[in-house]
């Protein structure tokens, strides 16, 4: 979403106190914002911070950045603050006056301190302020101006028609709670916070790893990320103009939601600044796959996003980007893509994620996290599979066990279908999961190669749901939700997870809903095509294709009629475009026949195992390779 300002008026001041052996600016002609240092010997870098300054002092103080007393101890060390400082929590102003210190104090020392802009800082720049506690406003209570609130509160009468008086006062007062004009003062370009905000960058990378608030989606390489970091405070400017104008005319207020702007504009037909106003949301800063919101990196699926990603590391000249912006489920800092991404927003402000602070530590190509209340660093794993949602933050291997071994509370049968499966609840320390339980399995043993053939190519067996997950698992697909086999009152089944708030493509298609998640549906069919074809699925139907309502997430059920020995694809699929990122491939050429025998032995016969991997070799030679 939104775009940041020339630094050239700061860099003689920051080569002056840097030493120059550790600073390279972009190597492009022409780039005026520095984002690229080498030679740094240690990097600490911290997530969303949103207010909890005690929190982050105790992160910069366990890793030996600030001594007691807040002064700067790390010596050469960078800090990089992934941004979101403010919002949400109570010491949004305290926090920021301390990296504001510390920058001055770490130059110094000749080391440095670097703030990556959020969404939040944007947001509070542009006086979107829905996510604004009542403690950071109470923060600039001291500054206020009793004439400032005057002329804002003969201004709020003229804009929106009440008469003066005691319940007009009072709906002021609770829109505009006292400091709130100093705050805006403050994040104003002239303000102390403004000004220093929008001498931020959006990107930076230090020796080979890049870091970035949210994401790294496609528009860095096709931008680049000069462009980005140039032009971030020039549109930030440009929209606080437009918007400033729009509130002298009385069209606009503070109060004015963001999203309603441009809407307000036109309906007090200011066509001009309406359209100015519009054409600004087309920057980074505002974009929805702006280096500040975009979610891709840390949520689609990784055999796809790691195409994306390659592309943008390979521009920005980095093995690895380090994001924020989306908590981890279980507070603990994880890895993607075979290391590619790295998520640090461990929830710190815990009042309200329910997280724990940390930091992460690079020094060379290790890379450690540390956590409050923990005595060292421990190494960075990678994020747990987890397919569908569920209580908590249990992961897929948890759930696993669950299914297998859990207090069966409840069953129910489900639908009229030919198999008869049934909808399960299992109990565990006081959670409730629900299953999808089958038993259907027909024979597929035979006296002859041509009858078991034909047995196999007709048969519909439970089995098969078991193997399709093990199979999605191995190739780190993680589009199969959990399923496991296991016996009730002696019929054995296969256990399926059973994933709430889903909406087929049947149904998405007849109720015309489009699908908005951050993660393309194209993007997510081409795995269901390259498992379909490697599984030899000939009961894909529009029923179930299924979506997560919220996230847009696919998920792929019904296996029970895959497992072919056909070679090939199956017909609805033969003539769809496949391309495969380098990852799948590599998945892919790992599959062995002593691997698959390990894994589902008892699920499938060796002339199934034999035809996944006929079918594996075709898939790697006719398809293209992404990333």
């Amino acid at each position: 979403m939104r775009t940041l300002m020339d630094m050239l008026r700061r860099t003689a001041a920051i080569l002056a106190l840097m030493p120059a052996a550790l600073l390279a600016l972009a190597p492009e002609a022409g780039a005026q914002t520095p984002w690229r240092w080498d030679g740094v010997n240690r990097i600490v870098a911290v997530g969303d911070v949103h207010g909890a300054y005690d929190e982050l002092f105790a992160s910069l103080r366990q890793t030996g950045l600030i001594d007691e007393t807040g002064a700067w101890s790390g010596g050469s060390n960078h800090l990089v603050s992934l941004g979101d400082l403010v919002d949400r929590g109570p010491r949004s102003r305290d926090v920021m006056d301390l990296l504001m210190r510390l920058e001055s104090e770490a130059a110094e020392a000749g080391g440095k301190v670097h703030l990556i802009l959020g969404n939040h800082e944007v947001m509070n720049l542009t006086g979107e302020l829905d996510y604004v506690s009542a403690e950071e406003y109470a923060a600039f209570a001291a500054d206020a101006s009793d004439e400032r609130r005057a002329r804002e509160y003969s201004a709020w009468l003229e804009r929106t028609g009440p008469a003066d008086g005691a319940d007009a006062q009072a709906s002021f007062d609770a829109a505009f709670p006292t400091g709130f004009f100093a705050h805006r003062d403050a994040f104003s370009p002239e303000g102390t916070y403004g000004r220093w905000l929008l001498d931020k960058p959006v990107l930076i990378v230090i020796n080979s790893t890049a870091f970035v608030h949210a994401g790294l989606s496609g528009m860095i390489s096709k931008r680049g990320p000069e462009t980005i970091n140039d032009t971030a405070a020039t549109d930030i400017r440009a929209y606080l103009d437009v918007f400033g104008q729009l509130t002298t005319a009385g069209t606009l207020g503070p109060e004015t939601p963001f999203n309603d702007r441009v809407a307000a504009a036109r309906n007090a037909e200011d066509a001009d600044l309406a359209d100015r106003l519009e054409n600004l949301m087309a920057s980074p800063m505002f974009d929805a796959d702006g280096p500040v919101w975009y979610r891709g990196t840390s949520w689609c699926h990784p055999m796809t996003e790691v195409i994306h990603l390659q592309r943008q590391l390979e521009t920005l000249g980095a093995e690895r980007v380090v994001v924020g912006h989306t908590p981890t489920r279980d507070s603990s800092q994880h890895s993607r893509m075979k290391g590619r991404a790295v998520m640090i927003d461990t929830g710190m402000l815990k009042a309200v994620y329910e997280g724990r602070p940390s930091a992460l530590v690079i020094e060379g190509n290790t890379l450690q996290a540390f956590y409050a209340g923990q005595a060292g660093p421990v190494p960075i794993e990678p994020l747990p599979r987890r397919v569908g949602q569920r209580p908590g933050a249990t992961t897929d291997d948890e759930l696993e066990r669950i299914l297998a071994t859990g207090e069966i509370v409840a069953i129910e049968d489900v639908g009229q279908g030919v198999t008869k499966p049934q909808k399960v609840t299992i109990r565990h320390q006081g959670n409730e999961y629900s299953a999808l339980f089958k038993t259907e399995s027909t024979p597929i043993e035979a006296s002859s190669r041509r009858q078991r053939q034909r047995l196999v190519d007709n048969s519909d067996r439970w089995e098969h749901e078991v193997a399709a997950y093990k199979l999605d698992r191995m190739l780190g697909l993680d589009l199969v939700p959990v399923t496991v086999g296991r016996e009730i009152d002696g019929r054995a089944g296969a256990m399926q997870f059973w994933v709430e708030n889903l909406i087929s493509e049947l149904d998405r298609k007849e109720q015309g809903v489009a699908a908005s998640g951050w993660c393309p549906l194209s993007e997510q069919y081409n795995l269901m095509v390259a498992f379909d074809t490697l599984i030899y699925n000939v009961d894909r139907t529009l029923q179930n294709i299924v979506y997560d309502k919220d996230s847009w997430m696919l998920y792929l059920i019904d296996h029970s009629r895959g497992f072919r020995l056909n070679t090939g694809r199956p017909k609805d699929i033969r003539k769809v475009d496949l391309v495969m990122s380098g990852d799948l491939v590599e998945a892919l050429q790992g599959l062995s026949l002593e691997q698959l025998r390990l894994q589902m032995g008892d699920l499938l016969i060796q002339d199934q195992m034999r035809a996944i991997l006929r079918r594996r070799d075709e898939l790697v030679k006719e398809s293209g390779v992404g990333g």
